[in-house]
């Protein structure tokens, strides 16, 4: 009787000490959510002007001109930017990324760039191709680390040595739903038609010139965008987790 009656003390007080652990996790998580999320709503003004001025560069473009961003590259290869996290305890975000990728991404056709040490893990298991050289970006969501990532992607597909340029990211819906996204950098596909609005606008120096200096300042605000993104929906996947296991 006294032995059942000191096992179920120390139950008792291994659960207090288990929950006061996912309280502080939940608290933490918290924290970093409404960080990330001011972030991610200030940076969704700027990527989406941004995007409207590229489309409507390309929607100016001459019929003759022809621009590598709107086409593949000559490589045999798609390689595909993972987003996952670097730690655990955050439910289903990073299984829900693993299996969206094991349906939508070829292993024969694709090369793997994961950022997050989940993803590395659980890519290079699967037997996916990994260039593993940013992985450790996540841990301290930084512009300049982004624009390093962007300039060598840019130069890559310039070469021809990708056919085309992916990111798998985390959508943020709202608190409770996150939607695994698969997104295409390059190429680029124009999204608005050529129009004839009655006169013709004033680019300076020219509508090239200015696709090729934006071009590379709007492929780093997006991936900025989605690793921000991604971060927003890790942090609130992980505070639910905490408050369901409280």
């Amino acid at each position: 009787m006294a032995q059942a009656l000191n096992k179920t003390k120390r139950r008792i007080s291994s659960v207090k000490s288990t929950k006061k652990i996912t309280e502080a996790m939940e608290l933490v998580a918290t924290v970093k959510l409404k960080k990330f999320r001011n972030v991610m709503e200030r940076n969704q003004f700027y990527v989406k002007e941004m995007e409207n001025v590229i489309f409507h560069l390309f929607g100016a473009l001459d019929a003759s001109e022809e621009i590598p961003y709107l086409k593949e590259g000559k490589g045999d290869k798609d390689l595909v930017v993972v987003i996952n996290s670097n730690l655990g305890l955050c439910a289903s975000y990073n299984s829900n990324v693993f299996n969206f990728v094991n349906v939508n991404i070829s292993k024969e056709s694709s090369i793997i760039l994961p950022i997050g040490l989940k993803g590395e893990l659980n890519y290079n298991k699967e037997g996916f191709e990994v260039i593993s050289d940013y992985v450790r970006m996540n841990e301290k969501l930084d512009y300049d680390a982004t624009a390093k990532l962007g300039r060598h992607l840019h130069s890559e597909f310039l070469k021809g040595k990708y056919r085309s340029i992916k990111v798998v990211y985390t959508k943020y819906v709202n608190s409770l739903r996150f939607e695994p996204t698969l997104i295409t950098l390059f190429p680029i596909v124009n999204k608005e038609e050529k129009q004839d609005i009655g006169y013709a606008p004033i680019y300076d120096p020219n509508v090239k010139t200015l696709i090729e200096e934006l071009v590379p300042i709007y492929l780093v605000s997006s991936l900025y965008q989605k690793l921000i993104e991604s971060q927003v929906s890790e942090q609130a996947s992980r505070r639910t987790a905490m408050e369901n296991a409280n």
